[in-house]
């Protein structure tokens, strides 16, 4: 345990900082997995956080995925979709900050919404062009049933710098990998909090910059 300590001690003496990022804003987007009753699916992830410091940034973050099942969570239909979205606050400390590579622990907490739809039973809604104003009408799969949860995520984070985006060296391209372990709370309906909680991984491009 003291050489665990004292090994930790070293590490963040020993941080360093390529460079001011205070005020700098930080837009990820990627693909990410989304636990989803012993599966692991793949969805978008799109994450914007603001550095108040050199080393703490908060923000927020969406993922989205709409998964396909073959039976109707003990509703009368065999064909079902579940329109999941999960909104959640990452609160993020940059340990290492290089010119090339950035390394950082947090976590998120939000909220996840599983939306269950029958795609057997759709309905018509209408919608307007705002350039236009002209309508149009699509069919959307009616909703049986919204599921809710409280999620809570640590995770740590890891950026490579692949390019500078403007002539000063004020904005940059990352490629950013994430892994972390989503803990969901709560009770629903057609599903259970157990369904949904597991490890997941994501993949994209960070495009960080001073934010005037």
């Amino acid at each position: 345990m003291k050489q665990l300590l004292l090994f930790f001690t070293f590490l963040f003496t020993q941080l360093t900082f390529a460079q001011s990022q205070q005020n700098d804003l930080a837009v990820t987007i990627g693909a990410t997995t989304i636990p989803a009753f012993n599966k692991n699916k793949i969805g978008l992830d799109i994450t914007a956080r603001y550095y108040f410091t050199d080393a703490f940034s908060g923000g927020l973050s969406l993922n989205i995925v709409s998964p396909k099942y073959n039976h109707g969570f003990g509703y009368d239909t065999d064909r079902t979709l579940i329109n999941m979205y999960s909104f959640s606050v990452p609160l993020q400390y940059d340990v290492v900050n290089t010119e090339k590579l950035t390394l950082s622990f947090g976590f998120s907490n939000g909220i996840l919404l599983n939306i269950l739809r029958n795609q057997n039973d759709s309905k018509e809604v209408i919608q307007y062009d705002p350039d236009t104003g002209m309508g149009y009408s699509t069919h959307v799969p009616r909703r049986l049933k919204t599921d809710s949860y409280y999620i809570l995520t640590p995770y740590a984070d890891v950026s490579y710098r692949l390019v500078a985006l403007d002539v000063k060296e004020t904005a940059f391209m990352y490629l950013t990998s994430k892994v972390g372990y989503r803990n969901v709370f709560g009770n629903g309906s057609f599903s259970k909090s157990s369904d949904f909680s597991n490890y997941v991984v994501s993949l994209g491009l960070t495009f960080k910059g001073i934010l005037d």
